[in-house]
Protein backbone atom coordinates (compact mmCIF):
# COMPACT_ATOMS: atom_id res chain seq x y z
CA UNK A 1 0.00 0.00 0.00
CA UNK A 2 2.71 2.27 1.09
CA UNK A 3 4.98 1.56 -1.78
CA UNK A 4 2.02 2.37 -4.48
CA UNK A 5 1.27 5.41 -2.87
CA UNK A 6 4.89 6.61 -3.04
CA UNK A 7 4.85 5.72 -6.62
CA UNK A 8 1.86 7.60 -7.79
CA UNK A 9 3.85 10.60 -6.24
CA UNK A 10 6.91 9.49 -8.12
CA UNK A 11 4.45 9.55 -11.39
CA UNK A 12 2.75 12.51 -10.56
CA UNK A 13 6.19 14.81 -9.70
CA UNK A 14 7.84 13.48 -13.11
CA UNK A 15 4.80 13.83 -15.11
CA UNK A 16 5.21 15.69 -18.08
CA UNK A 17 2.28 17.57 -19.83
CA UNK A 18 3.26 18.43 -23.22
CA UNK A 19 2.21 22.24 -24.35
CA UNK A 20 0.39 22.99 -27.20
CA UNK A 21 2.87 24.75 -29.28
CA UNK A 22 -0.43 27.09 -30.53
CA UNK A 23 -1.24 27.75 -27.27
CA UNK A 24 2.12 28.78 -26.22
CA UNK A 25 2.81 30.95 -29.39
CA UNK A 26 -0.44 32.60 -29.13
CA UNK A 27 0.32 33.23 -25.10
CA UNK A 28 3.56 34.75 -26.03
CA UNK A 29 2.36 37.02 -28.78
CA UNK A 30 -1.26 38.16 -26.73
CA UNK A 31 1.59 38.63 -24.05
CA UNK A 32 4.13 40.97 -25.22
CA UNK A 33 1.06 42.66 -27.41
CA UNK A 34 -0.48 44.16 -23.96
CA UNK A 35 2.94 44.18 -21.98
CA UNK A 36 3.76 47.18 -25.32
CA UNK A 37 0.48 48.46 -24.52
CA UNK A 38 1.18 49.06 -21.25
CA UNK A 39 4.50 50.67 -21.69
CA UNK A 40 2.54 53.49 -23.78
CA UNK A 41 0.12 53.67 -21.28
CA UNK A 42 2.72 54.08 -18.16
CA UNK A 43 4.34 56.71 -20.58
CA UNK A 44 1.59 58.96 -21.14
CA UNK A 45 0.37 58.53 -17.71
CA UNK A 46 2.81 57.60 -15.30
CA UNK A 47 3.91 60.49 -12.49
CA UNK A 48 6.84 59.04 -11.16
CA UNK A 49 10.11 61.41 -11.10
CA UNK A 50 11.99 58.25 -12.90
CA UNK A 51 13.08 57.47 -15.78
CA UNK A 52 10.19 55.90 -17.91
CA UNK A 53 11.44 55.04 -20.84
CA UNK A 54 14.36 53.08 -19.29
CA UNK A 55 11.63 51.24 -17.28
CA UNK A 56 8.64 51.10 -20.07
CA UNK A 57 11.02 48.85 -22.39
CA UNK A 58 11.30 46.06 -19.75
CA UNK A 59 7.14 45.80 -19.64
CA UNK A 60 7.02 43.74 -22.80
CA UNK A 61 10.11 41.13 -22.03
CA UNK A 62 8.74 40.94 -17.86
CA UNK A 63 5.33 39.78 -19.66
CA UNK A 64 6.76 37.40 -22.12
CA UNK A 65 9.19 36.00 -19.51
CA UNK A 66 6.20 35.52 -16.91
CA UNK A 67 4.18 33.81 -19.62
CA UNK A 68 7.16 31.45 -20.50
CA UNK A 69 7.96 30.34 -17.05
CA UNK A 70 3.96 29.64 -16.36
CA UNK A 71 3.59 27.44 -19.75
CA UNK A 72 6.56 25.96 -18.87
CA UNK A 73 5.97 24.94 -14.89
CA UNK A 74 2.06 24.15 -15.42
CA UNK A 75 3.43 21.23 -17.42
CA UNK A 76 4.94 19.70 -14.60
CA UNK A 77 4.79 19.65 -10.35
CA UNK A 78 8.56 18.90 -10.22
CA UNK A 79 8.99 21.66 -12.31
CA UNK A 80 6.95 24.15 -10.86
CA UNK A 81 8.55 22.61 -7.25
CA UNK A 82 12.03 23.56 -9.16
CA UNK A 83 10.98 26.62 -9.52
CA UNK A 84 10.88 28.04 -6.08
CA UNK A 85 14.82 26.70 -5.50
CA UNK A 86 15.68 28.99 -8.84
CA UNK A 87 13.66 32.15 -7.61
CA UNK A 88 15.16 32.10 -4.41
CA UNK A 89 18.40 33.04 -5.21
CA UNK A 90 17.17 36.20 -7.66
CA UNK A 91 18.25 39.43 -6.71
CA UNK A 92 17.36 42.71 -8.11
CA UNK A 93 20.44 45.55 -7.54
CA UNK A 94 18.33 48.39 -8.51
CA UNK A 95 15.54 49.04 -5.82
CA UNK A 96 12.19 50.34 -6.60
CA UNK A 97 11.59 53.58 -5.50
CA UNK A 98 8.23 54.78 -6.58
CA UNK A 99 5.40 52.84 -5.23
CA UNK A 100 4.08 53.86 -8.93
CA UNK A 101 6.61 51.78 -10.76
CA UNK A 102 6.05 48.57 -8.46
CA UNK A 103 2.25 48.67 -9.14
CA UNK A 104 2.74 48.49 -12.92
CA UNK A 105 5.58 45.67 -12.32
CA UNK A 106 2.64 43.65 -10.49
CA UNK A 107 0.90 44.57 -13.72
CA UNK A 108 3.14 42.90 -16.01
CA UNK A 109 3.60 40.14 -13.69
CA UNK A 110 0.10 39.34 -13.51
CA UNK A 111 -0.72 39.80 -17.72
CA UNK A 112 2.00 36.68 -17.60
CA UNK A 113 0.42 34.96 -15.50
CA UNK A 114 -3.11 34.85 -16.80
CA UNK A 115 -1.55 34.35 -20.39
CA UNK A 116 0.82 31.67 -19.35
CA UNK A 117 -2.29 29.74 -18.05
CA UNK A 118 -4.42 30.09 -21.30
CA UNK A 119 -6.49 33.10 -19.49
CA UNK A 120 -6.68 35.29 -22.52
CA UNK A 121 -10.42 36.35 -21.94
CA UNK A 122 -8.96 37.46 -17.72
CA UNK A 123 -5.58 38.50 -19.29
CA UNK A 124 -7.82 41.55 -21.82
CA UNK A 125 -10.40 42.45 -19.77
CA UNK A 126 -8.78 43.19 -16.76
CA UNK A 127 -5.46 45.19 -19.03
CA UNK A 128 -8.66 47.22 -20.41
CA UNK A 129 -10.35 47.74 -16.83
CA UNK A 130 -7.14 48.69 -15.31
CA UNK A 131 -6.17 51.07 -18.59
CA UNK A 132 -10.03 52.95 -17.59
CA UNK A 133 -9.36 53.15 -13.99
CA UNK A 134 -5.81 54.75 -14.57
CA UNK A 135 -7.00 57.15 -17.00
CA UNK A 136 -9.83 58.19 -14.73
CA UNK A 137 -7.57 58.36 -11.28
CA UNK A 138 -5.61 60.72 -13.42
CA UNK A 139 -8.10 62.82 -14.93
CA UNK A 140 -9.83 63.05 -11.21
CA UNK A 141 -6.61 64.28 -9.76
CA UNK A 142 -5.48 66.71 -12.39
CA UNK A 143 -9.35 68.16 -11.52
CA UNK A 144 -9.20 67.98 -7.59
CA UNK A 145 -4.84 68.96 -7.61
CA UNK A 146 -4.36 72.38 -6.09
CA UNK A 147 -2.88 75.47 -8.72
CA UNK A 148 -0.44 76.21 -5.81
CA UNK A 149 1.30 73.19 -5.03
CA UNK A 150 5.39 73.29 -5.38
CA UNK A 151 8.29 71.06 -4.45
CA UNK A 152 11.02 72.10 -3.05
CA UNK A 153 14.61 70.67 -3.19
CA UNK A 154 17.18 72.31 -1.20
CA UNK A 155 21.16 71.21 -1.40
CA UNK A 156 24.55 71.70 -0.11
CA UNK A 157 23.12 73.04 3.51
CA UNK A 158 24.30 72.07 7.26
CA UNK A 159 21.91 70.45 9.13
CA UNK A 160 21.38 73.19 11.30
CA UNK A 161 19.83 75.04 8.55
CA UNK A 162 16.86 72.79 8.58
CA UNK A 163 14.98 74.30 10.99
CA UNK A 164 15.16 77.62 9.38
CA UNK A 165 14.21 76.47 6.35
CA UNK A 166 11.09 75.11 7.79
CA UNK A 167 10.69 78.72 9.33
CA UNK A 168 10.91 80.63 6.22
CA UNK A 169 8.48 78.30 4.45
CA UNK A 170 6.22 78.09 7.39
CA UNK A 171 5.68 82.44 6.85
CA UNK A 172 4.22 81.99 3.03
CA UNK A 173 3.32 78.45 2.70
CA UNK A 174 -0.91 77.12 4.14
CA UNK A 175 0.69 73.77 4.71
CA UNK A 176 4.07 71.49 4.43
CA UNK A 177 4.77 68.04 3.86
CA UNK A 178 8.00 66.43 4.41
CA UNK A 179 8.99 64.01 1.35
CA UNK A 180 12.99 63.03 2.28
CA UNK A 181 16.26 64.02 3.51
CA UNK A 182 19.94 63.04 2.64
CA UNK A 183 22.63 63.57 4.95
CA UNK A 184 26.27 62.55 3.65
CA UNK A 185 28.00 60.20 5.80
CA UNK A 186 31.03 61.39 5.26
CA UNK A 187 30.11 65.21 6.72
CA UNK A 188 29.83 67.02 3.27
CA UNK A 189 27.88 69.90 3.32
CA UNK A 190 27.05 69.62 -0.75
CA UNK A 191 25.93 66.33 -0.59
CA UNK A 192 23.09 67.08 2.33
CA UNK A 193 19.58 67.34 0.22
CA UNK A 194 16.00 67.62 1.70
CA UNK A 195 12.68 68.23 -0.29
CA UNK A 196 9.94 69.63 0.75
CA UNK A 197 5.88 69.72 -0.61
CA UNK A 198 4.30 72.88 0.29
CA UNK A 199 1.21 74.66 -0.75
CA UNK A 200 1.06 78.50 -1.29
CA UNK A 201 -1.67 81.04 0.23
CA UNK A 202 -1.10 82.61 -3.21
CA UNK A 203 1.32 82.41 -6.71
CA UNK A 204 2.66 85.26 -6.02
CA UNK A 205 3.67 83.82 -2.33
CA UNK A 206 6.29 81.43 -4.62
CA UNK A 207 8.10 84.46 -5.69
CA UNK A 208 8.71 85.97 -2.01
CA UNK A 209 9.79 82.46 -1.04
CA UNK A 210 12.54 81.69 -3.44
CA UNK A 211 13.87 85.54 -2.90
CA UNK A 212 13.80 84.34 0.82
CA UNK A 213 15.51 81.28 0.26
CA UNK A 214 18.36 82.76 -1.95
CA UNK A 215 19.17 85.07 0.46
CA UNK A 216 18.90 82.75 3.59
CA UNK A 217 21.38 79.53 1.50
CA UNK A 218 22.79 81.66 -1.13
CA UNK A 219 25.85 78.99 -1.42
CA UNK A 220 23.02 76.25 -1.91
CA UNK A 221 21.03 74.79 -5.14
CA UNK A 222 17.81 75.74 -5.02
CA UNK A 223 15.07 73.33 -7.49
CA UNK A 224 11.50 74.13 -7.63
CA UNK A 225 9.12 72.10 -9.06
CA UNK A 226 5.00 72.77 -9.79
CA UNK A 227 3.16 69.80 -8.30
CA UNK A 228 0.41 70.35 -10.82
CA UNK A 229 2.28 68.79 -14.00
CA UNK A 230 2.89 65.69 -12.10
Amino acid sequence: MDNSFDNSITNALLENTSISSGNFILSIIISYLLGYLLSLVYLRQARSLSNHESLARVFPILCVTTTIVIAVVKSSLALSLGLVGALSIVRFRTPIKEPEELTYLFLCIAIGLSTGADQYFASIIGFLLITVGIYLNNLFRKKSRNQNALRVSLKGFQIKDISKLVSIASENCLRIDFNNLIISERGLTQDNSITLAILLYSFKDGNILIEKLNEAFPDSSITIVDLKNF
